[in-house]
């Protein structure tokens, strides 16, 4: 890799994903993404760009002629998706069929990584944990049609095309820089303010007992390195830690890790239309065709999340205070 081009640039794990082909081989980083201000710095280069003007994608690949292709940037909040379906399927499916037509308008075939998700499994059986990538696709909510509709529309370029085109199912990722919009940066965000006395000592939940494979978002960028250097094109493969965590067990790590005293009480506007009991991976495959494997323990994932939110209100109260 030594031209890439990083889609969502401006986004949580993009950061993360710089770090880490920076760390590893310094490439020459092209980022997009929708906000003014994004990554730069030696060799890193950004630019505000809507994914969905097909034009203007078309004539930044042109111009920078990428030899492999991240494409991250999504609408990758399930809640948002019941609620504005239409935004998730313009942003993920268009966007996507935009930077692939772009690419063959412009007589480019690079390496492409398409992150999908382990949503596209949908509701499961408890005797079917953990998920293999062969079984069936059963998504369950509109960002989960979206990201069936990205892997199929990817595997058919790989298929039509003979493209290198490779896929990965991301389970719940979290960590330093997440937006609140999940729940690892939901619940580190309301204990740092109610820390600070920016809230009541109270923290809102929605479904504790659901279960989920949480992992390390460095954990993750390094398997979509690794996915990108080794992986078969045309092959699913689970970014995964392989076990089932609840959220209530997650919670407690965040409250045995608070300075004060929180209650915990249940808001009924947080509960989704549908929603999946228990969600775990089997990483076998990729471990033994990539070598990947994830090493970060939960518990720092948590403390580093919630040091994460006390740094940004620190930061913020400074800020006011000029």
């Amino acid at each position: 890799m030594d031209r890439v081009l990083i889609t969502g640039a401006d986004g949580f794990v993009a950061g993360h994903l710089i770090s880490e082909l920076i760390r590893v081989s310094s490439p020459e980083i092209m980022g997009i993404g929708l906000k003014k201000d994004g990554p730069r710095g030696e060799g890193v280069n950004y630019r505000e760009l809507d994914m969905t003007r097909f034009e203007e994608l078309s004539g930044l690949l042109k111009e920078f002629a990428p030899d492999a292709v991240f494409h991250l940037a999504a609408q990758s909040s399930v809640a948002l998706s019941w609620r504005d379906p239409w935004e998730t399927y313009r942003i993920n499916l268009l966007g996507q069929l935009n930077i692939f037509e772009a690419l063959r308008g412009a007589g480019l075939s690079p390496a492409i990584l398409v992150t999908c998700s382990s949503d596209e499994y949908g509701v499961v059986k408890t005797e079917e944990i953990p998920l293999i990538e062969e079984h069936p696709l059963h998504p369950n909510s509109p960002y989960a049609v979206s990201k069936v509709g990205q892997e199929t529309l990817a595997l058919m370029y790989y298929e039509a095309f003979g493209w290198h085109v490779l896929v990965t199912r991301g389970f719940n990722q979290a960590g330093p820089g997440q937006t609140p919009k999940f729940v690892v940066s939901d619940f580190a965000k309301q204990v740092a303010e109610i820390e600070k006395g920016l809230k009541e000592p109270v923290l809102r939940v929605g479904n504790l007992e659901a279960e989920r494979d949480f992992m390390d978002v460095r954990d993750a960028v390094a398997a979509y390195r690794m996915v990108m250097e080794k992986g078969s094109p045309g092959t699913p493969y689970n970014v995964c830690s392989g076990k089932a965590v609840s959220i209530r067990s997650v919670l407690e790590i965040l409250l045995e890790l608070a300075t004060c005293d929180v209650e915990v009480r249940k808001d009924p506007e947080r509960d989704r239309p549908s929603d999946v009991p228990v969600l775990a991976g089997d990483n076998s495959r990729i471990l033994e065709e990539v070598g990947w494997e994830p090493k970060i323990p939960l518990e720092k994932t948590l403390s580093d999340t919630l040091d994460y939110w006390r740094e940004v209100l620190d930061r913020r109260k400074r800020e006011v205070s000029r």
